[in-house]
């Protein structure tokens, strides 16, 4: 982030904020917090930036390992592999690493919403603003909680360390993120300049407002918040899809909110998840059905199923043949003689596909482990999605619905074919959700897609990667007969985590788990 977002390890130490295994239990009531800060603005600004800590960042996009679209890399500790495959419990980390992170982000959210009034000298409005930042990052918080784990509490003050807090239902917790959104909103000014770029916007709130309306079935909710977005006249589509998750498309215009990383705060990015040849790790396989979902845009070539492809997949995803970003021909077959070689070592793809979506590998091949990319967490296609979603849902298909939709498909670098005027309901829904699955790819956004459609049994399809031609001539699919499970009555809810079970007997656990 910017400087002033960069989180200090001295004030990590006064608020006595925990590290990731550290449960629910928030900071109590009496603590050195309250005993020494809410003095002056420096105080609560440092409390609001301890909260942007929490933000996901390219961790997120492992979610998509757990849908029909990508696969876990069997190596390493059995975390979101397991959650892949199928054999989910309440004792897997990935699933107490996310409650963890979301709850010290709820916990570092509360402490400036319950204190910043108490300063009573300083600039008002600046402290305003920041306590609207706050209640944005508790709501954002409190959204990916609900959408992996349904009825949480709802916390919004101080607890003590020992307090058995039982769960809300996810429907009043829905109705406090909305609320406090609309709030937020009300607060927050349309964008910033300098090293305060990077920080909640009324923008944010209203477009994680349809978000959060549109995944729970709150269509007239989630039109209303994307047309306000819309008609901020702050933000349009970038022209080069590819580069819009390059350093070249940093701050754009699409950019409604993302997680921002400073000079020597960077990420490993997607290059530990990307090419073995380019450094990576292949940790996530992009799978054939993600191929699949894909238009032609053009005539097809059998010898080259890649031949008039919606161009959106070579800039998400590596295949044989391809351009890689550091100029060379990604070769993931059997044959190939370079580190790509389709399951040759433990950082080469299992399944021939790579991501190559956020990979510019131009200024972080220096440097892979310190990539300055802000990751994008809500960007204005996705209003533009949500907004034609929404209204297809509530049967209002007039002219505005294939104009969002088309301004997605037709920007420059995409260039699709517009999507014609007469479709029903029916086909609409199928369009728009397919366009979801192609233009917001690897951003953390499928499961939580694939959840709301209820269809989390596309994801026990054979698993398969790339068609290459075997030693006999003949074209094969990589396929090594991995069976993934879903369970209907459990899967589309991750549990609650097994230690938080243990240490509260007042919070229950999710079903048949």
């Amino acid at each position: 982030m910017k400087k002033n977002i960069i989180i200090l390890f001295i004030l990590i130490s006064i608020l006595g904020l925990p590290g990731c295994n550290e449960q629910l239990n928030t900071v109590p009531t009496g603590s050195v917090s309250e005993l020494i800060f809410w003095q002056s603005e420096n105080d609560a600004l440092l409390a609001v930036n301890a909260a942007y800590r929490e933000l996901d960042g390219n961790g997120v996009v492992y979610l998509v390992t757990a849908t029909d679209l990508a696969m876990h890399a069997p190596s390493g500790p059995q975390t979101m592999y397991d959650i892949a495959v199928g054999t989910l419990d309440p004792t897997n980390y990935s699933v107490r690493d996310y409650w963890a992170r979301y709850w010290r982000g709820i916990r570092k959210a509360n402490d400036p919403i319950n204190n910043i009034d108490k300063i009573t000298t300083g600039d008002q409005a600046l402290l305003a603003r920041l306590k609207a930042e706050a209640r944005f990052l508790r709501a954002y918080y409190y959204t990916m909680l609900t959408n992996l784990y349904g009825d949480v509490p709802l916390v919004t003050e101080p607890l003590e360390i020992t307090a058995q807090v039982s769960r809300t239902s996810k429907n009043e917790v829905v109705d406090f993120i909305i609320a406090e959104l609309d709030a937020a909103a009300a607060a927050l000014p349309l964008s910033y300049s300098g090293e305060n770029v990077g920080r909640a916007t009324r923008g944010a709130a209203l477009a994680l407002k349809a978000r959060v309306a549109l995944y729970n079935g709150r269509y007239a909710v989630a039109r209303d918040a994307s047309e306000d977005v819309m008609e901020l006249d702050e933000y349009e589509l970038y022209s080069d899809y590819e580069k819009l998750f390059w350093y070249e498309g940093k701050n754009c215009s699409e950019v409604i909110f993302d997680h921002q990383y400073a000079d020597g705060y960077g990420y490993t990015n997607y290059v530990s998840r990307g090419a073995a040849s380019l450094g990576g790790g292949s940790g996530i396989d992009p799978l054939r059905s993600y191929l699949l979902i894909h238009e032609y845009k053009g005539a097809t070539d059998p010898e080259n199923e890649y031949t008039g492809l919606d161009p959106r997949y070579g800039y998400n995803v590596s295949y044989p043949g391809a351009v890689g970003p550091d100029g060379k021909i990604y070769d993931s077959t059997p044959t190939s003689a370079t580190s790509d070689q389709l399951a040759s070592t433990e950082f080469s793809t299992q399944y021939g596909f790579n991501i190559r979506k956020g990979i510019d590998w131009a200024i972080d091949g220096s440097n892979p482990q310190q990539s300055t990319i802000g990751f994008i967490l809500i960007r204005y296609a996705d209003v533009l999605l949500m907004y034609a979603e929404a209204k297809i849902e509530l049967n209002e298909l007039d002219a505005s619905v294939y104009d969002a939709i088309n301004q997605v498909r037709t920007r420059p670098t995409v260039e699709m074919p517009a999507i014609t005027t007469g479709k029903t309901q029916v086909e609409l829904r199928e369009i728009v959700r397919r366009e979801r699955n192609v233009e917001l790819a690897f951003e953390g956004l499928h499961l939580f897609d694939m959840n709301r459609g209820q269809e989390g049994e596309k994801k026990t399809q054979p698993v398969l990667g790339i068609r290459y031609k075997n030693e006999t001539g003949a074209w094969v699919i990589a396929n090594y007969g991995l069976n993934r499970t879903f369970r209907a009555d459990r899967d589309y809810l991750w549990p609650i985590p097994q230690n938080e079970v243990e240490v509260n007997s007042n919070i229950g656990q999710n079903p048949n788990y």
